[in-house]
């Protein structure tokens, strides 16, 4: 059982988390053909069904993440979002990324917040959520 203080830490972790995703899956959501083109042009296959999931799970994973609902579920799929978009964006040069930290700062930034929905996943939402008031 937490205390007051620790599902207050919790339930700010997870606004943060979630301040860093819905303000660009809102983007994405209103520009969805050109999030959908700029997937073609670096030649995912099923350039729209890709960025519709992308879309999906980058504005609805957050809305799950602030109210605390499926815990382990959202932070899967969020992993799985930073995961894919961290593929996109470097694809094959990913090893040779790891080696050079110093020009790397983005993709340790990614690291970091696989690691953080991590902790997310094994905590869970805590107190102040939907979750537990049920």
């Amino acid at each position: 059982m937490l205390n007051r203080s620790e599902d207050g830490a919790l339930f700010l972790g997870r606004l943060f988390v979630a301040a860093l995703f819905l303000p660009s899956g809102f983007n994405k959501l209103m520009a969805f053909s050109a999030f959908a083109a700029s997937l073609a042009a670096k030649g995912v296959p099923y350039p729209t069904v890709v960025a519709g999931l992308l879309v999906g799970a980058e504005f609805l994973g957050p809305l799950a993440l602030i109210i605390g609902l499926w815990p382990r579920w959202t932070a899967l799929v969020l992993i799985g979002f930073t995961a894919a978009t961290v593929w996109l964006t470097y694809g094959q040069s990913l090893t040779g990324l790891i080696f050079r930290p110093r020009q790397n700062v983005d993709l340790f930034q990614s690291l970091a917040i696989i690691g953080g929905l991590l902790f997310y996943f094994a905590s869970g939402p805590g107190g102040w959520s939907r979750t537990s008031l049920r």
